[in-house]
């Protein structure tokens, strides 16, 4: 019952596919599928390995049965009926490679197209097709028992460790907290608390915040797909802001770093020294 229900919703998925046109979705022969539950039967429960990932993208039916746990990004409008929900999903989403179509048996999960996913399932078949350049496309079908909706952050750049600074310094009513930093293989982010104690306006402008590491300083960084925001630039009187400021990558033998912030008053009395923070990322 179930595959029948899989097969149609995703080759209802599938004609929605950008990069691959509706010319062609081929479903696999009910005999072939079946002899190939049948031979996989025994490895049913079995974790595929992270590595061994790519394999099964290239032969999907020699892993039939095998579970995967794994985080992609979703292509298209989701589709929903009653049976549940039909999904296809890059599984490397910085490359736009790998197309998964992922079948989650509850259709009142909140998923959206470019939404990043977190999927525990198992590999049920496999479909080929052709995209619009004739190329002959397989990919495997998931039925997922878990899926969850996570952040960007999350996805492409998951904190590996979490350094609590919560230190503040102050100047002539303006207050400046780093909360704490996050260290990632792909950047490292610094949140800011900014507070406006005076009487006038005053600016922090994120682009000239550095960081100091052994020896070298790091300047910021954009990261356009990110869903994490700066602190605001102008704050008024008795406002704050808070926001997340991103760096380069810190490597293993980094102990300890210097945080550098400027920021001004448009009371030109006041002069705003820059704000230095000196953090130890030792555990």
């Amino acid at each position: 019952m179930f595959k029948k229900r899989f097969y149609v919703g995703s080759a209802l998925a599938i004609l929605l596919l950008a990069g691959c046109g509706n010319d062609e979705v081929k479903e696999e022969k009910s005999d072939t599928a079946q002899s190939g539950e049948e031979s996989s039967a025994e490895e049913k429960g079995k974790m595929l390995a992270a590595e061994d990932f790519d394999k099964m993208y290239s032969n999907p039916k020699n892993y039939k049965n095998y579970g995967v746990n794994y985080i992609g990004k979703v292509m298209n409008v989701p589709e929903k009926d009653d049976d549940g929900i039909y999904l296809q999903v890059y599984a490397k989403p910085e490359n736009y490679e790998q197309n998964t179509v992922v079948f989650y048996p509850d259709a009142s999960l909140s998923v959206s197209d470019e939404d990043y996913v977190k999927i525990t399932g198992v590999v049920r078949d496999q479909f080929k097709g052709e995209n619009m350049m004739g190329a002959e496309l397989t990919m495997p079908m998931i039925e997922a028992t878990e899926l969850e909706v996570i952040s960007y952050t999350d996805a492409m750049a998951p904190t590996l460790r979490t350094i609590e600074v919560n230190e503040t310094k102050e100047q002539h009513g303006y207050e400046m907290t780093v909360e704490k930093i996050e260290l990632s293989e792909k950047q490292t982010r610094i949140f800011f608390t900014i507070k406006n104690n005076s009487s006038e306006k005053i600016s922090f402008y994120s682009f000239n915040s550095k960081l100091v590491a052994g020896g070298k300083q790091l300047e910021t960084e954009d990261d356009y797909e990110s869903d994490l925001k700066e602190p605001q630039s102008d704050i008024l009187p008795g406002t704050s802001t808070s926001g997340v400021v991103l760096y380069p990558p810190l490597g293993e033998e980094i102990s300890e770093i210097q945080v550098y912030a400027e920021g001004s008053s448009e009371n030109y009395e006041h002069s705003i020294e820059p704000f230095m923070f000196d953090v130890n990322l030792q555990p």
